[in-house]
């Protein structure tokens, strides 16, 4: 599951079903490349190593399948597997991901 970043700047949650798998896509030689945080300013704050915290509930919000709970829940699983590395914390509702250009 990636949350890609548009030339437009706009955000949406894509391969939804990945629940192995969470990170950000900067298409390569877009306007965008470069500039996750101009994008992801709104929903997420900017961490070490060119990774950055987002806020879970603007992730399902990006999600086309945010009503289905079967999904939902399938999402709050991959959370909760991976808040022992690292990955989220629960307590400020925010899941880490790092940015890749593709």
């Amino acid at each position: 599951m990636f949350i890609s970043i548009v030339e437009s700047g706009e955000l949406n949650l894509e391969d939804v079903d990945a629940m192995k798998s969470f990170f950000i896509v900067e298409t390569k030689n877009s306007e965008t490349q470069g500039q996750a945080i101009n994008a992801l300013k709104s929903i997420a704050e900017p961490a070490e190593d060119n990774h950055y915290w987002i806020d879970i509930d603007s992730v399902i919000e990006l999600s086309p399948r945010k009503n289905d709970q079967e999904w939902v829940e399938a999402f709050w699983q991959m959370l909760k597997a991976a808040e022992p590395y690292g990955y989220v914390d629960m307590e400020k509702r925010s899941v880490k991901a790092h940015v890749e250009i593709k």
